[in-house]
């Protein structure tokens, strides 16, 4: 006994014979339209077994075939219904292989009024054979027929573009079946559709360039629309034939009419074409790489039958407008493949100079944003952002790239309306609607951006997109929009989507730049092995040299001391000058040689970092120079300093050499005055999260003589003054062992002045992880 029978279960209608419709059809979405239950009877349904082609289902308008109750003709064999050559060659399409292959076949069927003609189409499915039954008319298909389908397929090989294409494929699917209407609808990416050709009788409205949206054609129609390419309804009014049993012999449960061509329509479906004003169709399905692309979408204003010869002419067109498709797509590919090789090639011989990466890439910015179709490009790094054509500002472009580095996601990341995904971006939607971010590693900072504008357009729809279907007056059963006018709709916010092969081209230039940077990467490794070795064995030099010239100068202060002793009274005052000389110059080479040993032994004897207060440093400092602060009358005044990672004996000579730098170079005309401050530099938006990248910025700054900025980066160079020997003392080492400790710990300094007012010295430290939490 059917399930259907049950009295719990809704019951059954003419439009809906397994009643199950009005139960599971609360959403589009979730209509069973595999297992209807029924088929359209222009035709008629057998389930045989494949064994013995005994029948274990029929529709029930078999009845008005063969004269005799559906019931009557189940377990009995098929062949008993067949003429001996009609059952020989189903037996023989059975087993040979594929029965679908080899549609239609000729069945000769047995009836009380005589023998009748069918076409017969199988396929295999759920354990079950599916044998259905057309009419057959042989009489149109002649030579002439056939001749027409070959021009059909010739003019489609021509074709120089798309929407030519298109054109034709609809006009030759009209000529060949008659419809009055027939449109090619291509899907979107979010399953929209747009009519993109169109060739119909005069007398029914245009649809061409109209959108649907994707709830006109639900997931599970489309679906079964991929599997299954031909959909025919000859008549929306027809009464659907239902299966007795519908119970599938092997598996049980409803049978899968997935692939019949008969399957029994949608009420919904109906009642749509009903408000189209149609009351025929057929739709081939345009399938690309095993994804729907379109659809070849045909309406009739009166009932309208095509056969299955027909129809698989229609769906030849369809495959070779397919294929016509995937050749103008891939000319396109390779147009495009040849202008990313030029443009490859160009930046690989701009990359390979000695101005960076940036500079590189800013001479082709010009052909890289015609490839890409891109109005601005950005490359947003740790150290900054460099972009060129309309993009947004750099501070935006930081906190885009700071929201991109925090998806779970750090693969490519492409939109096309990018104020959905990212609303903070709807203020400059005008010059970046559409972003393309392609970082440059999975674990890099630096991402590579590409913008497109906003494209405000008004599109038409047909009928309200936004109230594609309402809850109608037959129950929970879901009704379609009664109206198919032209609405309007502004869009805005929307760029031009990215194609996929725009995407693969800015992967390659992803690959050219990462495979330029390790390159580079490698030779500065070698170079940065080569000169670390050099440094060191320089610094061992200097070490050494300074070590051993200290013994020599000894003997030399202690000679011309010696000599001063030793000088007759008549002799002493004429020769004590050049004694005194001599012993000047002697301690003026001490402390050069003693400064060339401290410098060279910052790298040698250097401590590992350690969390380090630098108010107790700087409380040491003063103590060590509170003599010399003392004799100048000097006042050094500091705000609380945070702790910092650092090697402490370093930057204690760090400090006091700036400190005792500036009471050194003080104004005569005024009292030293020195102060030390410090702030917290926060990290870059493109830093990675959990990076430790928190500065110290410390700042001394004095009323001294100052000097000229010109000099300022002069001024950190070793052996390097600004003022004779006899004026200041000193050896010229002092700033260059504070540049040097400085960039030990991974920081910068520099300095500005201005002459007769003062200097202001300035450095980094990175700040401990404490200090970081609590700041």
């Amino acid at each position: 006994m059917s399930s259907r029978s049950n009295p719990g279960q809704p019951m059954a209608s003419a439009t809906d014979p397994s009643g199950r419709l009005a139960l599971d059809l609360t959403e589009c979405d979730r209509e069973p339209i595999h297992i209807p239950g029924a088929i359209q009877p222009h035709g008629y349904l057998f389930v045989v077994s494949e064994t013995d082609l005994r029948i274990a289902s029929v529709s029930a308008n078999v009845e008005d075939l063969l004269r005799q109750p559906p019931a009557s003709l189940l377990n009995v064999p098929i062949a008993h219904y067949l003429t001996a050559a009609s059952a020989a060659r189903l037996t023989h399409a059975l087993h040979g292989g594929d029965p679908a292959a080899i549609n239609p076949i000729r069945l000769d069927v047995v009836t009380p009024d005589g023998e009748r003609a069918f076409n017969g189409i199988l396929h295999r499915h759920d354990s079950i054979v599916i044998l259905e039954l057309e009419p057959r008319d042989e009489s149109r298909y002649t030579n002439e027929f056939f001749r027409s389908v070959r021009v059909a397929i010739r003019r489609l090989q021509t074709a120089a573009d798309l929407p030519t294409a298109c054109w034709i494929a609809a006009s030759e699917v009209r000529r060949i079946t008659g419809f009055d209407r027939i449109k090619v609808y291509q899907f979107a990416a979010d399953w929209s559709g747009q009519v993109i050709a169109e060739d119909r009788d005069s007398g029914i409205p245009s649809l061409l360039d109209f959108h649907f949206p994707s709830s006109d054609i639900p997931a599970q129609s489309r679906a079964l629309y991929t599997i299954n390419p031909v959909r025919i309804i000859p008549d929306i009014g027809y009464r659907p034939s239902p299966l007795v049993p519908d119970i599938n012999p092997r598996l049980g449960g409803p049978i899968d009419l997935s692939f019949s061509v008969l399957r029994s329509v949608s009420p919904t479906h109906l009642e749509y074409m009903v408000n189209m004003g149609m009351h025929a169709a057929m739709s081939i399905s345009i399938v690309r790489d095993n994804r729907l692309w379109g659809m070849i979408s045909c309406h009739n204003l009166t009932p309208r039958f095509v056969s299955y010869e027909v129809r698989q002419a229609c769906e030849l067109i369809a495959q070779v407008l397919t294929w016509q498709i995937g050749v103008l797509e891939e000319a396109e590919i390779v147009r495009h493949s040849v202008r990313m090789r030029a443009i490859q090639n160009r930046l690989l011989h701009e990359l390979g100079d000695e101005q960076g990466l940036t500079a590189g890439l800013s001479r082709v910015s010009e052909e890289m944003l015609a490839l890409m179709g891109a109005s601005g490009f950005a490359l947003c790094s740790f150290d900054g952002v460099a972009a060129f054509g309309r993009t947004p500002s750099d501070d935006e472009i930081q906190a885009l790239a700071s929201w991109l580095s925090h998806r779970e996601s750090r693969g490519i990341f492409q939109t096309q309306q990018l104020s959905a995904s990212f609303p903070e971006a709807e203020v400059y939607s005008d010059i970046a609607s559409g972003l393309l971010a392609v970082p440059l590693g999975r674990a890099s900072t630096t991402l590579m951006l590409w913008f497109r504008p906003e494209v405000a357009q008004t599109v038409t729809w047909g009928g309200d997109p936004h109230k594609p279907v309402q809850i109608g007056p037959r129950g929970r059963r879901l009704q379609t929009r009664a109206s198919f006018e032209a609405w309007r709709e502004e869009v805005r916010d929307r760029s031009r989507p990215w194609r996929s092969h725009e995407i693969v081209a800015a992967e390659e230039i992803r690959d050219l730049v990462v495979d330029v940077i390790l390159g580079r990467a490698e030779e500065l490794e070698n170079a940065n092995r080569e000169l670390s070795r050099s440094n060191d064995e320089l610094e061992s030099f200097a070490y050494v040299a300074a070590h051993d010239l200290k013994e020599p100068l000894r003997h030399i202060e202690a000679f011309a001391g010696l000599l001063n002793d030793l000088l007759l009274p008549e002799a002493r005052s004429r020769l004590s000058l050049m004694v005194n000389g001599i012993e000047a110059s002697s301690r003026r080479l001490r402390a050069l040689i003693n400064d060339l040993a401290e410098y060279s032994r910052i790298g040698r004897q250097a401590r590992p970092l350690q969390p380090v207060d630098l108010n107790q440093i700087l409380t040491e400092v003063l103590s060590d120079l509170k003599p010399m602060l003392q004799d100048a009358r000097a006042e050094v005044v500091s705000e609380p300093l945070p702790t910092v990672l650092c090697d402490g004996s370093q930057i204690r000579q760090l400090l006091q050499n700036l400190i005792s730098n500036a009471v050194k170079y003080r104004d005569a005309e005024r009292l030293p005055h020195v102060t030390i401050a410090a702030t917290i530099d926060s990290p870059p938006p493109a830093a990675p999260a959990g990076a430790n990248v928190r500065r110290a910025r410390i700042t001394i700054a004095d009323n001294g003589i100052g000097f000229d900025e010109q000099y300022r980066e002069q001024i950190f160079e070793p052996f390097q003054r600004l003022h004779g020997p006899d004026e200041y003392q000193g050896t010229g080492i002092g700033l260059a062992i504070c540049r040097k400790i400085v960039h030990r710990h991974g920081g910068t300094i520099s300095a500005t002045s201005r002459v007769g007012e003062g200097s202001v010295f300035t450095f980094t430290l990175p700040l401990c992880d404490q200090d970081a939490a609590e700041s």
